[in-house]
């Protein structure tokens, strides 16, 4: 019995072939059309291509990794078109060292070519201008930010001053001494100037007797705010002191400002590390010295209180 013949194999690539061959090209097609949609932030490029600054790497070690256009970067050696004005304007140079190789051995061409003749001593370096001006823009944006919190913390001080500037009054008032003392205030502290003629005699730096109670007044006020820092200046006009007890202005403002100071420590439960003392004679005057009425404003005894966030800045000096 003669064998059935068997059917001759169908020329070409099987069926499934076709149907893969379109999904892939499909696939393809899909993610070009991503690519080419897609943005790419040059920043952040720069910043990252700078970050590898005279470093030589690849993505495996004796492998390769196909890079935009194409082209291939393998063993190290870059191949990437018009990478050297890239590199070059982040500040990295062209030739890189180790396994990398130069540009024109690669076979790659930017399309340019370097037709100047100056030396390399000549040339700008790109690397310390970019340098350069990235410092300048951190100090401008330091400064600004300075700026800024200098305005923020004048802003919060002048607040708490206004409210103890407040708080003052309204105690100095309750004590009837609103008339004997002239308040004012600022971002930094309150300040409470007393007439030189009420608490001394001319030339003198004891306390009058007569003047003892409003002192008293005076200390109960201030150790309210005990926890701030307060300051204790004496002043005088700029008529030459004539005695034997003091050589000067200076010496007089000092021993005044030194007797409040302790007559306050003794009446008043203050901290004498928060305290501090300073004569300052007839250098700071708050009137003219052609008049006597001027004088006699220069002649005076300032306390000055701290508010809160002016006190934390000196302490922590």
């Amino acid at each position: 019995m003669a064998k059935k013949r068997e059917k001759p194999a169908e020329e070409g690539s099987p069926a499934w072939m076709a149907t893969f061959s379109d999904l892939m090209n499909l696939l393809l097609c899909f993610f070009v059309l991503l690519f080419a949609s897609s943005t790419m932030d040059e920043g952040k490029i720069q910043r990252i291509a700078a970050s590898f600054d005279n470093m030589s790497f690849s993505i495996f070690q004796s492998g390769a990794v196909s890079l935009v256009e194409g082209q291939i970067v393998s063993g190290g050696v870059t191949q990437l078109p018009g990478i050297e004005s890239v590199l070059e304007h982040i500040g990295v140079s062209s030739e890189v060292k180790g396994n990398n190789q130069d540009l024109s051995s690669t076979g790659a061409d930017d399309g340019k070519e370097d037709k100047s003749d100056q030396p390399d001593s000549v040339k700008p370096n790109t690397e310390d201008l970019t340098s350069e001006s990235g410092i300048t823009q951190n100090t401008k944006e330091d400064s600004l930010i300075e700026k800024e919190l200098k305005e923020m913390l004048g802003k919060q001080g002048l607040e708490q001053s206004e409210e103890m500037y407040d708080e003052i009054l309204q105690m100095a008032e309750s004590y009837s001494i609103d008339n004997e003392v002239i308040l004012d205030y600022n971002a930094q502290y309150v300040s409470l100037d007393l007439n030189g003629a009420i608490l001394f005699n001319a030339g003198q730096a004891e306390i009058r007797q007569d003047a003892k109670i409003f002192m008293q007044k005076i200390a109960m006020i201030m150790e309210r705010y005990k926890d701030c820092v307060i300051e204790i200046e004496g002043h005088t006009d700029n008529v030459p002191i004539h005695n034997s007890l003091y050589e000067s202005n200076r010496y007089l403002s000092t021993a005044r400002a030194t007797k409040v100071f302790e007559y306050v420590m003794e009446n008043a439960n203050l901290i004498e590390a928060n305290m501090k003392v300073a004569g300052y004679g007839e250098s700071r005057p708050v009137a003219s010295n052609q008049t006597e009425e001027g004088r006699a404003k220069n002649r005076r005894v300032s306390i000055k209180i701290y508010n809160q966030l002016n006190s934390d800045t000196q302490t922590k000096r």
